[in-house]
């Protein structure tokens, strides 16, 4: 009919009106992230309570760690207390002179002379001197000198006295026999030496041979007094008295010490 306007035109111009009229030009909606960092206040106050529990329990373990520590440092100032009133000057002479009782010949096995560079490290200065030699490898090679310069040497402790302190003596008696190798090493000229025809009493080199020997010996030892450690070692033997005791007489005592090897 005239006037009346088509279905479609009108839905066309419905939309047509609302895409230019209804939604204001060049306006737009914008979408906004909540913040995460926005935190409440019961959530920072949660925050502190834990951080100041954890700072309380790292606090704790660091004073149960330092008190762990003080005693074990009074456990070992008493121990180190301790150590040193059993290990007297008179007792560290004792426990050395112990692995020396005996047969010397044990210095020549390798069980006994580690048991003896042990002991003598715990007590001994690293640059203890004896004579000529100095240092405890040097020490133990002077004693094992025995063991070859004799046969069956053997020492028995007679008496421990610490006269002044930081000195100790030891009184013992070394045992020895004299072979054939303690003639050539310690008394070489008594091997040279020549017999007249008027000479009736056998070569003194003879009269030695095969005797055992009882010397009386003394070995003082001399501590430091920082490290109470052992510093030095004087020792002496008494050849003079035992060798009058197996020759009768002091002429041919000093003929076989003349030229000896040894300190008398």
């Amino acid at each position: 009919m005239p006037g009346e306007r088509n279905p479609t035109e009108i839905s066309m111009t419905s939309l047509h009106e609302l895409g230019t009229s209804s939604v204001p030009a060049n306006t737009h909606t914008v979408f906004r992230k909540k913040s995460n960092s926005y935190k409440t206040p019961a959530k920072q106050l949660e925050r502190c309570r834990i951080n100041q529990q954890r700072y309380r329990e790292r606090k704790q373990a660091i004073r149960s760690t330092i008190i762990q520590i003080e005693r074990e440092i009074d456990s070992l100032e008493r121990d180190i207390r301790l150590r040193r009133e059993i290990r007297s000057p008179c007792r560290v002479v004792a426990d050395t002179l112990k692995l020396l009782l005996g047969d010397l010949k044990s210095l020549t096995d390798h069980v006994a002379e580690r048991q003896l560079v042990e002991a003598l490290g715990n007590s001994f200065a690293l640059d203890v001197a004896m004579g000529d030699v100095s240092g405890v490898d040097a020490l133990i090679n002077q004693l094992q000198r025995y063991e070859q310069y004799f046969d069956d040497p053997r020492i028995r402790l007679e008496q421990i006295e610490e006269p002044a302190l930081g000195v100790v003596t030891a009184a013992a008696t070394l045992g020895v026999t004299v072979s054939v190798y303690t003639l050539y090493s310690l008394f070489p000229q008594l091997l040279n030496a020549s017999r007249n025809e008027h000479d009736t009493e056998p070569l003194l080199g003879k009269r030695l041979l095969g005797k055992r020997l009882h010397c009386d010996c003394s070995i003082r030892f001399i501590f430091d007094k920082k490290s109470g450690r052992v510093a030095r070692l004087e020792a002496s033997v008494n050849w003079i008295g035992v060798l009058h005791g197996a020759l009768g007489n002091l002429k041919d005592v000093s003929n076989v010490l003349d030229g000896a090897l040894i300190n008398c």
